[in-house]
């Protein structure tokens, strides 16, 4: 058995798979359809929509087969995406490369394979159109040519597909957008306002008048970095190439972010402790890490008071767990549930008064996710709280 080489161009090729977000979704009756007519027009037992990823070869549709995916190394489809047309093997059994693979000496027993590229608009080859039968035959001209055509309709099935997808989370975007500049960035500005007014219409004296202060300036503060995360986020919606993974020293990053924000965790008496292995290395996005390290500092120390706040990692396979702990007021369960919810989620007042909306943590959730990871959370009511995230861990070779 020949195990078919990588093409040259494997990662961009991988990349534009995923650009379609269709690995491991639900049958659709579009493809099965597309699939049922190839294996009519062909008169074949077996015919699939293949997509090859990593490792694997997965069906997104197929007609006469039970297994969702097989192996990608026995894959006769891996031998398919090397090549620019239609790769045929009258009889498997007595091809040199496939007489031996598994799905020849047993099931399916595959004797007769035709395997259509699927190739995107810009010239990668993601996957196939494939029929297959258990018996030796070949293709006419006319089962060749519906091969070739229906392959392209597979293409442009998950073409719209795509912008099916793209809009649904552009509209989400604008729901998300929307709530929060209604309602989180108004709030200062009402504050504000109302201040004004109040001294305006009943002519406040500057001594109460400069006692309000310190609240509106508070608001302002939190709209502030609340802008901050808004535009990040935004940003990281709408440019579809723009995470950066590099090799990054994690303590060293920690060690930035806490001396930048050191006045803000004097003011609250807390300590600060990097605990963070020194040879650990991380592969992520500079400006995301540093986004997500931020925003959970300044959450630790927004609910802590002379208390103690340390960063620690451990590995775990291939990632590493990183834990942002505090000794502050921490939340029940009630409150962990609506942490990471958008439509729940809740505005809760530091120790000084600090306000927030809780856009950070979802900010902070969505960019581990982006680099590969996943968050949680671990709290105990004036105990403490724990966000924990995990990143892939650089291994050098």
């Amino acid at each position: 058995m020949k195990i078919a080489p990588k093409p040259a161009n494997e990662q961009e090729r991988l990349n534009a798979l995923n650009e379609y977000h269709i690995l491991d979704t639900p049958a659709e009756r579009d493809f099965d359809e597309i699939a049922e007519l190839a294996s009519i027009i062909c008169e074949t037992s077996i015919s699939t929509v293949t997509l090859i990823d990593e490792a694997r070869q997965w069906f997104k549709a197929k007609v006469g087969l039970d297994t969702p995916e097989t192996s990608r190394d026995i894959a006769f489809c891996s031998h398919v995406i090397n090549q620019d047309s239609v790769m045929i093997v009258p009889d498997a059994s007595k091809d040199d490369r496939f007489h031996d693979n598994p799905l020849v000496t047993g099931n399916p027993d595959i004797r007769f394979y035709a395997g259509m590229p699927l190739v995107t608009p810009d010239g990668y080859n993601i996957g196939t159109l494939c029929v297959i039968d258990t018996k030796p035959k070949n293709l006419l001209p006319h089962q060749l040519f519906a091969l070739q055509v229906l392959s392209k309709q597979v293409i442009k099935q998950m073409e719209l597909r795509k912008k099916v997808f793209e809009l649904e989370r552009l509209n989400d975007t604008h729901r998300k957008l929307l709530s929060v500049i209604g309602h989180d960035l108004r709030s200062p500005l009402t504050s504000l306002y109302g201040l004004l007014e109040l001294s305006e219409k009943y002519d406040l004296p500057p001594e109460e008048f400069k006692a309000k202060l310190p609240e509106v300036r508070q608001g302002f503060t939190a709209a502030n970095s609340l802008l901050g995360n808004l535009l990040e986020w935004a940003t990281s919606q709408f440019e579809h190439n723009g995470i950066k993974r590099k090799i990054i020293s994690l303590r060293y990053v920690v060690d930035q972010i806490i001396a930048d924000n050191q006045q803000q965790f004097d003011k609250k008496n807390n300590e600060v402790e990097n605990l963070v292995d020194t040879t650990c290395q991380v592969l992520a996005d500079e400006h995301m890490l540093r986004t997500v390290l931020r925003n959970l500092l300044m959450n630790a120390n927004k609910f802590t008071n002379h208390g103690r706040i340390t960063i620690s990692n451990a590995a775990v396979d291939t990632m590493t767990e990183i834990c942002i702990a505090d000794t502050g007021v921490g939340m029940d369960q009630l409150q962990v549930s609506k942490m990471f919810n958008w439509d729940k989620r809740t505005s809760t007042k530091g120790t000084s008064g600090e306000r927030g909306s809780g856009f950070g943590l979802l900010v902070s959730q969505e960019f581990v996710e982006k680099n590969g990871g996943r968050m949680w959370v671990e709290s105990v009511p004036m105990e403490g709280s724990k966000f924990y995230f995990t990143l892939h861990q650089y291994h050098a070779e």
